[in-house]
């Protein structure tokens, strides 16, 4: 049975305001007042809840006054009674904090009595950090405290805390760190990082949790810009006196790097968390790497899920590897070929899909076989693809061409274009092999060098001028045309679909009136009904 609240603010009340000692045993009668909450039930625990946040709040005051006191450090007693004093109040004290870290690691749903025992405990940190340094004004950061948070904020399981969109975690407890602690102070940073990376390398405990779970806290916690090592970060100090081996900017880097990579190898994780962190890669990981080219194991395994869009955001992290960072991958388009498949016509990443195969392709220096090999696998895709699809192909084809003008035999070979002053027979040749040509080009092939696309035609654009959709038809004929534009703002085309098509369609307004049926009719078929004998 809890004691009352009126009970609970007398016992803290004579401790904190009188030095008499024989009052201290209400420590031990109040700390002692915290339940397992280990499997309670909801319901259940709504009636105590606000006694044990009262509770938690109640003894904060009191060892406030325990520290200011000087009696929480035993190696600054003066004598040996005095000494074996502190030691007591020293195993209340710790009492008192695991207390708090078991209502923030083990209670199974949201509840406002863990976000106090969070904000209590980071209070009694900055405690620590005043009155357990080595003599005032010390250079001191608690750290082994904060491992011991770190430790049961990831053991925290609040049910149905996984956003199923991104795989972040919606508990409260990893949010109100995050937010109040781990983005706003520079020595919470680097400390974490460094106490972290002790947990993943020294405590076999934290393996045995669920991978999930781990990875969605991670990416809450991680998934910011206000980072130690970012240039405009905002940051301000925890701590009053914190030691000068946090100015280590490459050791934070070096931390928080062999802890992406511990958690980026977790087992078992669903393709929301690898499309959240591969959605970060380039702005909030990459940057905070000494070494990125480590990333390059995780981004192969990231292509090999099998997922499109996953497949298609590694890709996007190799290339900016080998930009930046000079990273060798021999197979990168290859791969990058292989996505271009009939389902990347229907599917809503298809515009991010162009957007990259864009910039992926934007270098003079890939030759022009490979470059021939994409403009005719989607020229080939088009023939049956809904028009909203072709109407964002055929501009990246043209301004592919244009890119890579020796892929303009593939619209104009002189071999196969009579000449009106040639004499009959080059005529008759020039007939002869229109009449027998036949496409070279190997769909099946999935190495875009080896395809033969460079000595095909793109017969499939000719095709679609004659396609029933008007604004494909049209789009088709630019072909056809001399190529005076420089090239196509891609954005214009790339989100457009059945209904934006259709709206564009009604909205339209037109120069000349339809042509519309000279007589009038009330109703259809009107005078043929009324002579029917039924």
């Amino acid at each position: 049975m809890l004691l009352s609240k009126d009970e609970i603010a007398s016992c803290a009340k004579r401790v904190a305001a009188s030095t008499d000692r024989r009052h201290y045993n209400n420590i031990v009668k109040l700390v002692s007042q915290y339940p397992d909450l280990s499997q309670v039930e909801e319901s259940a625990f709504e009636n105590d809840e606000p006694t044990l946040r009262f509770l938690t709040m109640a003894l904060l005051p009191v060892f406030r006054k325990l520290f200011s006191r000087g009696q929480l450090n035993p190696a600054k007693a003066a004598s040996a009674n005095e000494k074996q004093f502190s030691q007591w109040c020293r195993k209340l004290y710790n009492s008192y904090k695991s207390k708090l870290l078991h209502c923030i690691s083990c209670i199974p749903f949201e509840s406002s009595l863990a976000l106090d025992c969070l904000d209590a405990y980071m209070q009694l940190l900055e405690q620590e950090a005043i009155h357990f340094a080595s003599h005032d004004d010390a250079p001191f950061f608690p750290n082994k405290t904060l491992k011991a948070l770190i430790l049961a904020i990831f053991k925290s399981n609040v049910s149905s805390s996984v956003d199923a969109a991104d795989g972040q975690s919606k508990n409260p407890v990893v949010l109100e760190f995050t937010q109040s602690y781990y983005k706003k102070h520079v020595d919470i940073q680097y400390y974490f990082q460094a106490e972290m990376t002790a947990l993943t390398q020294e405590d076999e405990s934290i393996k045995t949790l669920d991978h999930m779970q781990l990875m969605a806290k991670w990416l809450s916690i991680m998934n910011h810009d206000n980072h130690y090592s970012s240039e405009d970060a905002d940051l301000e100090i925890f701590v009053p006196q914190p030691p000068q081996a946090m100015e280590n900017e490459s050791q934070f880097k070096s931390n928080l790097e062999k802890n992406w990579l511990f958690f980026l190898n977790l087992s078992g994780l669903p393709t929301t968390h690898y499309k959240t962190t591969l959605l970060i890669l380039h702005r909030r990981i990459i940057p905070h790497f000494n070494t990125p080219t480590k990333l390059m194991d995780f981004l192969t395994d990231s292509y090999d899920l099998g997922d499109h869009v996953v497949s298609l955001l590694a890709l996007n992290g190799l290339f900016e590897l080998m930009r930046r960072y000079n990273l060798e991958y021999a197979h990168f388009y290859s791969k990058l070929y292989q996505l271009v498949t009939p389902s990347l016509m229907h599917v809503k990443h298809r515009s991010r899909f162009l957007r990259l195969a864009e910039l992926f392709l934007s270098s003079t220096h890939v030759s022009a076989n490979l470059v021939a090999s994409f403009i005719k696998r989607l020229a080939r895709l088009t023939l049956d693809s809904p028009p909203a699809a072709i109407v964002s192909v055929l501009p990246f084809i043209y301004n592919l061409l244009k890119k890579h003008p020796t892929c303009m035999i593939m619209l104009h070979d002189p071999d196969y274009i009579s000449d009106p002053f040639a004499d009959a027979d080059k005529i008759a040749l020039v007939k002869e092999r229109r009449r027998q040509y036949t496409d070279p080009y190997k769909m099946e092939e999935s190495n875009p060098e080896i395809t033969n696309a460079i000595e095909s035609s793109l017969w499939e654009l000719d095709s679609l001028t004659n396609h029933y959709h008007p604004n494909v038809a049209t789009l088709a004929k630019i072909f056809s045309q001399p190529f005076r534009k420089h090239n196509y703002n891609m954005e214009d085309f790339l989100d457009w679909s059945y209904d934006s098509l259709l709206q564009a369609e009604v909205t339209r307004k037109l120069k000349v009136s339809p042509a519309l049926e000279f007589e009038e009719y009330g109703a259809a078929f009107g005078e043929y009904i009324k002579c029917v004998e039924w």
